[in-house]
């Protein structure tokens, strides 16, 4: 079996902790630089136009549109906008493997040094947006000559923060890890003990009338142990998954009035009891509503949290009145309770109140109010242990009685534990089976290839369970497992467009052993063909997405002809053929005339039209056997195969009276028209090689331009 991502992670973390250790244990390990607090911030609201891949305001022009801002986070007059720049200088390089730490961002960022791109958080989409992604730290590696470069921030935030939170600071990487750890492993040992005492809870639930209390207080504690772990730093270390720990961490922290409201209720009785329930609901249903809303993609989990902490001071004010009100008819382990919860209550008000900008920014010990409100659980716990003591004696007498009744029906239940451990035997062989399957599908070139191999090999693959794999003709869009209806033995294998979304591509049928009645086999073979079609479904998708980028590698985005490396090979491989075959071939390359000044004049999104329109141009007017390309920028080729000099020069003429005559216009804006300037080779009469006949061609192109532009030049045979 392959190991976990963690696992592996967190194999690869054991050289940085063994290095940690030995620093630990020398000197000279802390004898570099401290730690720096980046200064010298400033500011830019919007986001930047790019140039050439490269954002423009990575290049130090408009110093005067920059502000100077204390920390780079949430400059004054944002008035709705969501896209911030920050930039500063680093200082002097004093460290001997320097990085810098970010204790937090809100939403995403990018990070460039100059111009260069270093580091990433989120994806920005085409209009420079994109998914909250959760709240980690981060550590940026700075390569070597960072020294009094420009660092900019490009960051975006529906968020009502925007910017970076906490501190930014540069140091050694060791020292960085070192004080992630040291300050994480007090609140490890809290989760850990919130973790224990939680259990310990479910334990004496078992052991009462009542279970409810207990449960709810070991549910209690494992929500705040969630609120704890998710926010961890030191947790990051081994589990790379910023967005599930804030899920966690959300999940925990929405969780706490729910269970502290069902407590009260069970308490309370009838003072009070119906609105200790309505309020355990008004949370849960928030806390479906927000996690399940942003796990669709309707909102982000990031706005769920301001109104979430409106929402729990007005809960934690209407607690707080009736706990006073009835504190009197609580016994001595409920007092214990709501204290230690209102202890607990105060450390989260604060650290809310740090989290929203109330208070300055500090590391907050939240998990002393943890442990505070987890050791109050173990006392709790230890006494309950004492009044069990005597019904445990108890208990015990009777277990001898009921062993002897319980041996008959665990025979039988052992000798169904046999088969069901022979089939799960069998099922783990053809997991193996499976990743050798699939890894026999990576080396086809098309997906039907693989649909001809799925269906001859995997039948075999799964005996003596008889599958059968029916392909479909043609793949179904928008159909998903989720929303049909199969039969209970049939499952879909789907691949994932981007554009068209689920697509199936084929079902898989199987037919089960009539004597195999026990349910739990029948459930635990269900869920393995689940997991075999979920499998073989995402590794069709990654063939069928290697078959897109093959033909997208072809093929320019905004014209749709195909590129420069295209033509490169075409263009070897026609004169190969030329030359075997004793035919003409000739190269066209066309150029639109003054097209910087088009763009200055009406933008470039007309000029982007304008391209696309002539790329039509260009597939209408040559014949299927030719080969236009966009060459780059505004130039085009043509690649006329079996077509002479004379030839040639007609179709360029021709094609260039059919674009001069052609007026343009572009969302109801006339833009009168544009003229074009060709050069023209033919092989062999100007050039023996690939190379030849390309420059021959842009020689021809240069004199048109020369000579006025608007016109044809051939290429003579001295070029």
């Amino acid at each position: 079996m392959p190991d976990s991502p963690a696992v592996t992670h967190l194999f690869r973390q054991l050289p940085v902790v063994i290095l940690l250790l030995l620093g630990m244990l020398s000197s000279s390990a802390f004898a570099a630089s401290s730690p720096q607090h980046l200064q010298g911030w400033e500011y830019r609201w919007g986001d930047s136009p790019v140039h050439d891949g490269s954002p423009l305001w990575t290049q130090n022009k408009e110093p005067r549109a920059w502000q100077a801002i204390d920390f780079p986070s949430n400059p004054p007059k944002r008035q709705g906008q969501t896209h911030v720049w920050y930039r500063t200088q680093l200082p002097e390089n004093l460290w001997q493997d320097p990085v810098i730490y970010i204790y937090s961002i809100d939403l995403i960022a990018e990070v460039y040094l100059g111009t260069e791109k270093i580091y990433t958080f989120g994806e920005f989409d085409q209009e420079g947006r994109g998914r909250f992604q959760g709240w980690p730290w981060h550590l940026i590696e700075l390569p070597e000559g960072f020294s009094g470069q420009t660092l900019h921030f490009r960051v975006y935030s529906d968020y009502t923060d925007i910017g970076l939170w906490g501190e930014v600071k540069i140091l050694e990487r060791s020292h960085l890890l070192l004080e992630i750890i040291q300050s994480s492993y007090l609140d490890l040992l809290v989760i850990v003990f919130c973790t224990l005492m939680g259990l310990i809870a479910f334990a004496f639930a078992f052991m009462q009338t009542n279970r409810r209390p207990f449960i709810y207080l070991g549910l209690l504690t494992l929500a705040v142990g969630s609120k704890l772990l998710g926010e961890n730093q030191a947790v990051q270390l081994v589990m790379d998954a910023p967005l599930f720990r804030t899920y966690l961490t959300a999940a925990g922290y929405f969780l706490l009035p729910v269970f502290i409201a069902l407590l009260l209720s069970e308490w309370f009785q009838n003072k009070g009891q119906g609105l200790m329930k309505k309020l355990a609901l008004a949370h849960l249903v928030y806390l479906i509503l927000a996690l399940g809303l942003s796990l669709i993609g309707v909102l982000q989990l990031s706005i769920t949290y301001p109104l979430f902490d409106g929402l729990f001071i007005l809960t934690l004010t209407v607690l707080l009145y009736l706990t006073a009100k009835n504190f009197q008819n609580l016994n001595q382990d409920q007092r214990l309770v709501m204290s230690a919860f209102w202890v607990l209550a105060v450390f989260l008000l604060v650290d809310m109140a740090v989290a929203h900008g109330f208070l300055p920014w500090a590391r907050f010990p939240l998990s002393v109010g943890v442990l505070v409100f987890a050791l109050t659980l173990m006392v709790i716990s230890l006494r309950e242990y004492q009044r069990t003591q005597k019904a445990l004696h108890q208990l015990n007498a009777s277990l001898e009685d009921r062993i002897k009744e319980r041996t008959a029906s665990l025979q039988t239940y052992a000798q169904l534990e046999r088969q069901r451990s022979n089939q799960l035997t069998l099922l783990n062989r053809h997991a193996q089976e499976l990743e050798d399957l699939v890894a026999e599908l990576q080396s086809f070139q098309t997906l039907e290839q693989a649909g001809n191999y799925l269906q001859q090999q995997l039948p075999q693959t799964f005996q003596p369970y008889q599958i059968r794999v029916q392909l479909l003709d043609k793949a179904v869009p928008g159909t998903n497992t989720t929303d049909s209806t199969p039969s209970p033995y049939q499952w879909f294998l789907t691949l994932e467009d981007i554009h068209l979304g689920a697509q199936t591509f084929a079902k898989l049928h199987l037919n089960p052993d009539p004597s195999l009645t026990d349910q739990h086999q029948l459930e635990q073979l269900n869920s393995f063909m689940g997991r075999v079609a979920e499998r073989l479904s995402m590794s069709l998708t990654s063939l069928k997405i290697r078959q897109n980028l093959q033909r997208l590698s072809y093929e320019d985005a905004l014209t749709g002809l195909k590129n420069r490396r295209f033509m490169d090979e075409a263009l070897e491989r026609e004169i190969a053929l030329a030359k075997r075959n004793k035919r003409p071939l000739s190269l066209l390359i066309c150029d639109i005339d003054h097209f910087k000044n088009f763009n200055d004049n009406h933008g470039h999104e007309a000029g982007d039209w304008v391209l696309y329109t002539l790329s039509q141009v260009l597939l209408e007017h040559f014949r299927e056997t030719d080969i236009p390309c966009r060459f780059g920028g505004e130039e085009f080729v043509v690649l006329l195969p079996g077509t002479g000099k004379e030839t040639a020069a007609t179709r360029a003429q021709e094609l260039l009276d059919k674009v001069t005559s052609s007026p343009l216009t572009y969302l109801e804006q006339d833009l009168g028209q544009i003229t074009i300037s060709l050069g023209v080779a033919s092989w062999p009469d100007q050039a023996l090689n690939p190379d030849e006949l390309l420059k021959a061609a842009d020689k021809a192109l240069y004199r048109a331009k020369q000579k006025g532009r608007n016109r044809v030049e051939v290429a003579g045979n001295n070029y």
